[in-house]
């Protein structure tokens, strides 16, 4: 257990001998009898099945039997991780947390040399997006189990274990990745922790009107997070108007300014670009400061060095030529040619990630490269899907098909490559099995979050918020890092709530009526 749990942010090999040594050890024990008496106790892998045996189920009615087999096989970890260690849990305490111990190692690890990769602390790796920084598997799953690893620090805290300082420390590196990293799936994961810490925090206070300020509080900052947000995404008012007697300026060298047509115009951060530019002069000086071409050359993205540079350039309200060009320092010179287009991308964290969702809200036509856009045509073909197949859906081994199918009757701008699944695992539970699968697919999480509240479970509950967070933007269940992370943590978390929370009794275990 503990090679999966420091397996997840590294590799998939780790995962691959793990669940067959998990395999293994249930063979080798060769009492079936206690294993079987543990599966059928185990209340929790009832409701795991009743999703996975809907999900098989729907192989009966699909035509394409062969990728239907391929699915269930991406999906094994699902069903066989669980199964391997529900036979023979953990039985101390000091088990799970050095399984919890291995995995906040490994994502330290891992995370710091990201990091020290991305700021070239050692070797010469070139990124060209900031995705890239996670370079050992997907930074979607990676953020994900950074969020997991603030939760198992706050755990560390809120349990008062010794060296209490080094999860404050870890925290406190966790949460500048996050922010670096510019992940979406980081942001929301954490904002729901962040929320899940207050719950549990106003849970524990007696006091009520200590209480009601800190719901007030919390409150007016949720409403402000959201009132900053929503202004950020508005379009930029417009800082200079176009204004026609400037056409046929020059230089103070006495070039000619090149003008676009009005109509034509492209705007960044509130200025025109293709107004007041002197390609003649901005030649001259970029070749001065940058060994990229500036007529044929390119960034680390693959994008023209003189459409970049003439972006950033207006993003700060200068005018394109040699005099404005000056007052670009070695860093915008170097932002430039890491391909920001804009000072706010340049910014990083939450600035870029707004700046990046405000550019694909106001250029909406073509959806072809912009994450949010194609998670919204991907919804509208997943929602097509369920209108037409509600009660059964397409069945597993027919869902690719269903998707391209409706791609095509939709007459979506998405190309072929970039025509996906839903990225969004309830909606696809519905579209592979129909009501049935989804219900019983909501139901395996919403009842773990349930009880997980009832007994104050606050690890429990964080995965539990990370990983259902997960479902509405991702498929998360897709890939095999996704896919192990959820199962395994499902299984540690059900098998050994009664060891990590041993104050709970028994009644309190069971759901409210």
């Amino acid at each position: 257990m503990i090679g999966i749990a420091a397996g997840l942010p590294y590799s998939k090999i780790p995962l691959s001998l793990g669940t067959m040594l998990l395999g293994l050890n249930v063979i080798l024990l060769w009492d079936w009898k206690t294993v079987w008496k543990n599966w059928i106790s185990n209340k929790w892998l009832w409701l795991l099945f009743a999703y996975i045996g809907t999900e098989m189920l729907s192989i009966l009615w699909s035509h394409n039997q062969t990728e239907a087999l391929d699915m269930i096989r991406k999906e094994m970890p699902l069903y066989t991780i669980p199964l391997a260690i529900a036979a023979i849990p953990l039985t101390r305490f000091k088990h799970y947390m050095w399984v919890a111990l291995g995995f906040l190692v490994a994502v330290f690890i891992t995370s710091f040399i990201n990091v020290g990769t991305y700021f070239h602390w050692w070797g010469s790796k070139v990124y060209d997006d900031i995705r890239s920084m996670s370079l050992f598997i997907s930074h979607l799953r990676f953020a994900m189990m950074i969020v997991l690893a603030l939760v198992f620090c706050a755990a560390w805290w809120i349990r008062k274990f010794p060296y209490r300082w080094i999860a404050l420390l870890l925290a406190c590196w966790f949460v500048f990745y996050i922010n670096l990293s510019q992940i979406g799936m980081g942001y929301v994961t954490f904002s729901g922790v962040v929320f899940t810490m207050f719950c549990f925090k106003v849970k524990s206070v007696k006091k009520i009107w200590v209480k009601r300020s800190l719901i007030a509080f919390f409150a007016a900052c949720i409403l402000a997070s959201i009132a900053f947000i929503v202004v950020k995404l508005q379009p930029i008012p417009h800082k200079r108007e176009i204004v026609m007697e400037d056409y046929g300026k020059r230089t103070v060298n006495g070039n000619l300014y090149t003008f676009d047509n009005p109509e034509n115009m492209i705007w960044e951060n509130g200025y025109p670009v293709q107004y007041f530019v002197s390609d003649e002069e901005l030649e001259k000086e970029w070749a001065k400061v940058s060994d990229i071409s500036y007529v044929n050359g390119t960034d680390l993205k693959g994008n023209p060095i003189r459409n970049i540079l003439q972006r950033y350039m207006t993003s700060k309200g200068l005018r394109k030529d040699s005099v404005d060009f000056q007052q670009l320092t070695e860093t915008d010179i170097r932002n430039v040619e890491r391909g920001f287009a804009s000072v706010e991308m340049a910014k990083g964290g939450i600035s870029a990630q707004i700046y990046r969702m405000r550019n694909q809200l106001n250029n909406a036509e073509d959806p072809n490269g912009k994450s949010l856009l194609e998670k919204v045509e991907s919804n509208k073909a997943g929602l097509t899907i369920v209108k037409q197949h509600p009660i059964l859906g397409v069945g597993v081994g027919d869902i690719k098909d269903a998707f391209h199918e409706t791609y095509r009757l939709n007459h979506t701008k998405l190309t072929l490559e970039n025509q996906h699944l839903t990225h969004n695992q309830y909606l696809t539970s519905w579209v592979v099995g129909g009501i049935f699968c989804f219900l019983a697919f909501v139901l395996c999480w919403f009842v773990q979050l349930a009880v997980a509240l009832k007994i104050n479970a606050f690890e429990w509950t964080g995965f539990l918020v990370i990983t259902m967070l997960s479902f509405l933007i991702e498929d998360t269940l897709q890939t095999q890092t996704g896919v192990t992370f959820v199962a395994f943590f499902f299984v540690y978390f059900v098998t050994g709530k009664n060891i990590l929370y041993p104050d709970r009794t028994e009644k309190e275990y069971q759901l409210a009526k």
